[in-house]
């Protein structure tokens, strides 16, 4: 968890609810990873499954994983379309 309290942060903010609480819980409530240089949070509930949030900077992009590829949210997310180099 500690590695993403700036994206915790923006998240709760923009989900007008504090999902801190939820990630550092005995049973998670949300899975957190990184995806190139973005944060992405997944909801562990069962009517929330397949919705996801990328975090990268000050922007939220939400999807929903059967629909969008995140290589696709990430390249919205990013504003230009393009995909950055991979490290």
């Amino acid at each position: 968890m500690g590695e993403f309290v700036d994206e915790v942060t923006l998240l709760s903010r923009w989900l007008g609810r504090d999902v801190a609480a939820d990630l550092s819980g005995v049973v998670p409530g949300w899975t957190a990873f990184r995806f190139r240089d973005a944060a992405v949070f997944e909801p562990d509930v069962s009517e929330c499954s397949d919705r996801r949030y990328l975090v990268r900077g000050g922007t939220v992009r939400e999807f929903v994983a059967s629909r969008v590829t995140i290589d696709e949210a990430y390249a919205e997310l990013c504003g230009d379309g393009a995909l950055p180099a991979v490290a």
